[in-house]
């Protein structure tokens, strides 16, 4: 079996692992390595070496998985991931170890499962899609905040834009039918179960479980808000700014053109429509998963 391993030397947990995951590859398989550090770089790899792959294998944060995804949805073959990011969202969704030569050892050795993808305003995404607080986090945050801080990076930006968020009106319509109009913060539709470190977007909500689960956080104070953030993150109790629901399809729009941040980029802008595309990407996912993991449920 051949084996293409992508990296991004600029993820934030790359530079300590690089040299080390090029020889244990090197090692263990017949695998061409290679490191992109631009999305240009990263989109001209797989154009012309993914083919003679029978599998890929993308080591970075969640933006490198979500820039590669259109490409290997074309593609059409087995992923594996290196959580090399700040948050590895869908390497936690997935149920991979963080070590990283174990997460290695599952690109070569794990079981191959066929996971969502979502699709916001023709843009596919595995995590979550939002529009609000959580976009503007992205844009806030630096690298350096990102390599100090690690995955509480992502907490410490939210903190700070959640000081000064401002509500915003909107319409959400969910399976063809109005589900919410008025201010909100912030409307997260989730394709997986984990986005911003850790923050669950659902109860129940998994990478392979058909649904696009969406989340709105209505206007409060800023103790409400961090309420939100500690029901989201550790599942205490949940405040009523907070509101759950899921569907198949959501509409989206807003009084007037606003970001949605997908899996840590800006990809598009409000009005959005957000689908699914069930079962449509097949990952590689440990031979057995911890008692507790609950990203997937297609899985036993």
């Amino acid at each position: 079996m051949r084996f293409l391993a992508v990296v991004n030397p600029e993820a934030s947990r790359a530079e300590e692992a690089l040299n080390e995951l090029a020889a244990w590859f090197g090692e263990n398989c017949d695998v061409t390595f290679v490191t992109t550090t631009s999305q240009h770089e990263l989109k001209e790899t797989l154009l012309h070496q993914a083919p003679s792959a029978d599998r890929i294998v993308i080591g970075g944060g969640d933006g490198t998985i979500s820039n590669a995804l259109p490409e290997l949805l074309k593609l059409d073959k087995p992923l594996a991931v290196l959580p090399l990011g700040t948050a590895n969202d869908l390497a936690r969704s997935l149920g991979l170890p963080q070590e990283i030569l174990a997460a290695a050892r599952v690109a070569l050795r794990g079981r191959a499962h066929k996971v969502d993808v979502g699709v916001v305003n023709g843009r596919p995404f595995l995590n979550v899609a939002s529009v609000g607080i959580a976009a503007k986090v992205s844009q806030a945050q630096s690298k350096q905040l990102k390599r100090t801080w690690r995955i509480l990076s992502y907490l410490i930006g939210l903190l700070r834009v959640a000081r000064e968020a401002r509500p915003f009106y909107v319409e959400l319509v969910l399976d063809g039918a109005p589900a919410w109009s008025g201010a909100v913060y912030q409307v997260s539709v989730g394709n997986g179960r984990y986005h911003g470190g850790g923050l669950s977007v659902g109860e129940h909500a998994a990478v392979d479980d058909g649904r696009l689960n969406v989340y709105v956080v209505l206007p409060g104070t800023f103790w409400q808000l961090l309420a939100c953030i500690t029901h989201l993150k550790f599942g205490f109790p949940k405040p009523d700014v907070l509101h759950r629901q899921s569907a198949r399809h959501v509409r989206l729009r807003t009084s007037r053109p606003r970001s949605v941040n997908a899996d840590g980029e800006i990809v598009t802008k409000t009005p959005a429509e957000f689908t699914l595309l069930p079962k449509r990407l097949t990952v590689m996912v440990p031979q057995s998963l911890p008692a507790d993991h609950r990203g997937l449920v297609g899985i036993e």
